[in-house]
């Protein structure tokens, strides 16, 4: 009779770095050098994938730090654009990565937002089976949000936003507050849409949440550097919470990052992103808070709340009839979700208070219409 044998496998710990700090772009070689354990004898190829517009601000200055330092730099330009963010560019990645014959001890740096973290995580996580990667984000969305906690993904036709991908941590995540000076003043409102998630997750009794409203003018301005560096590491440090509790999603833990995402993601894919990321994440949750409100999980003065916090900060929090959405076709998007389980979708609300959220499924068409009915004007 044959013998059962098992084999137990131990993975290692999820562990690296983030460095939060002005002008912390200066100390890359180093950094590199110290926190992947780099040795100066070795041949090391870094291939950096950023934007056009990017190199000229961060990417030439960067370039040559490590040239100068030793490593071979390569560098590959995206278009703009969350439509970019698809498997046609990854495959030119690949196809670059091959002509460049990086091997396993090669560095693959994201220079710029989400869109270019998640393409270049996902290329790094396929090929050869994973080289390590560095994200470098120069939004405030990636730098509190996409860069942190080793989702990346592409998109797949209209309604597959980010169907394609991979859990796949970075090795270090280099976040120069400097680089938020440079950012324009839309992207920088509607990153704050992923700040007041994190104000709305994070279980501080409404602390963080209220403290966002105390500096409100310091926060659209970026005056004060104090208050950018507090709220940036406030951010990374939720995120971090939630992901070394469940980095893959299975625990129903991670999944409440996903706060206005299900309903964003909906709108970004019925837009053809014309909508943006930011934007969709604010009138995402601004429909959680109106689905939470109907459900009875939240009252109407935590739902005012809500709805004035969007408002200060300058961001959607109601869907402006010029899109013309066709309601059922918004609901029809949910059928791709990442987060459902069969055919149940999952939403993330607020629930009970300030600082807590849970998950909902099993939510009617019906009740979904009359929330988006409600918010389109």
């Amino acid at each position: 009779m044959a013998k059962s044998i098992e084999i137990l496998i131990n993975k290692a710990p999820l562990r690296y770095s983030i460095e939060v700090e002005s002008g912390v772009l200066a100390k890359l070689p180093s950094l590199l050098r110290k926190k992947l354990h780099l040795k100066k004898e070795e041949t090391i190829k870094i291939f950096i994938i950023t934007h056009l517009h990017l190199y000229s601000l961060y990417g030439q200055k960067i370039q040559k730090a490590l040239i100068d330092d030793g490593f071979q730099v390569s560098i590959e330009y995206v278009a703009v654009g969350e439509s970019m963010k698809n498997w046609t560019s990854a495959e030119k990645l690949l196809n670059k990565m091959i002509d460049l014959k990086l091997s396993r001890n090669g560095i693959v740096i994201a220079l710029g937002g989400g869109v270019i973290g998640d393409l270049a995580g996902f290329v790094s996580s396929i090929y050869q089976r994973g080289l390590k990667f560095v994200q470098i984000p120069t939004s405030l969305l990636s730098m509190v949000d996409a860069s942190v906690g080793g989702k990346v993904a592409v998109n797949l036709g209209v309604s597959g936003k980010n169907l394609i991908g991979s859990f796949y941590q970075p090795s270090l995540v280099v976040a120069d507050l400097d680089t938020l000076k440079t950012l324009p003043e839309h992207e920088w409102r509607f990153g704050l849409s992923e700040v007041i998630k994190y104000g709305l997750l994070k279980e501080d009794g409404g602390i963080f949440f209220q403290w966002l409203q105390e500096h409100k003018d310091s926060i659209l301005q970026r005056t004060d550097n104090s208050v950018i560096e507090y709220l940036v590491a406030e951010c990374i440090k939720t995120k971090a919470n939630f992901v070394t509790k469940d980095e893959t999603e299975t625990a129903d833990i991670r999944i409440m990052l996903n706060l206005g995402h299900t309903f964003g993601h909906s709108l970004e894919a019925a837009s053809r992103y014309r909508i943006s990321h930011g934007e969709a994440v604010a009138l995402g949750i601004s429909l959680s808070a109106r689905l939470a409100l109907k459900l009875n999980k939240i009252n109407n003065i935590m739902f005012e709340q809500i709805l004035k916090m969007l408002t200060l900060f300058n961001l959607p929090n109601h869907i402006d009839k010029k899109y013309d959405f066709n309601t059922s076709q918004l609901i029809k998007h949910f059928e791709y979700d990442k987060k459902n389980e069969g055919n149940s979708v999952k939403f993330i609300i607020p629930s009970k208070f300030l600082g807590h959220c849970e998950v909902v499924k099993g939510i009617s068409e019906q009740v979904l219409q009359e929330v988006f009915a409600e918010s389109i004007y």
